[in-house]
């Protein structure tokens, strides 16, 4: 009975100095949580709705007179043309949906209207472990849409 005491006292007394030796030392145990944490790349989503100026129908639902090849979508930040695709997860809206990994503009271009282009300013703050992307500001073009914009803006194009 007195070495299961003992033995207990040590488990004790073990704790007690581990907790202490965590508070005197700087390392909590977020920071150690943080440490094996996997994060995701920090992206802001946008949702590109082009829409008939006329009979305010989505351009890119079923039906719609709408190819991909009648789309470029250009980045300044990679200077590239951008792969398209449409969002069809929502039940009554298509969207373009765009990943942007930081500051950029995109240059839209729909058949032979005139090029619309969006500026995304924008910043990586600390959430938890991990960083988030949060739009600063979002503009079409030069006019400013949202500041503080949701991680997720969806932006009405009307051709």
């Amino acid at each position: 009975m007195g070495y299961y005491i003992i033995n207990e006292m040590n488990k004790l007394l073990l704790h007690i100095f581990f907790i202490h030796f965590l508070i005197l030392g700087g390392c909590t145990v977020e920071d150690n949580l943080c440490e094996v944490a996997r994060c995701e790349a920090p992206v802001a989503t946008l949702k590109i709705k082009l829409v008939d100026r006329l009979t305010n129908k989505n351009l890119l639902d079923k039906g719609a007179d709408f190819k991909l090849t009648n789309l470029s979508i250009t980045s300044t930040a990679y200077h590239s043309d951008m792969v398209i695709k449409i969002d069809s997860t929502e039940l009554n809206n298509n969207y373009i949906s765009i990943l942007s990994s930081g500051n950029e503009a995109l240059s839209l271009k729909f058949k032979n209207y005139p090029e619309d282009v969006i500026t995304i300013n924008s910043r990586l703050i600390k959430s938890g472990c991990c960083s988030i992307m949060e739009i600063q500001t979002l503009t079409l073009n030069e006019t400013e849409i949202c500041s503080k914009c949701a991680s997720v803006q969806i932006i009405e194009i009307r051709k």
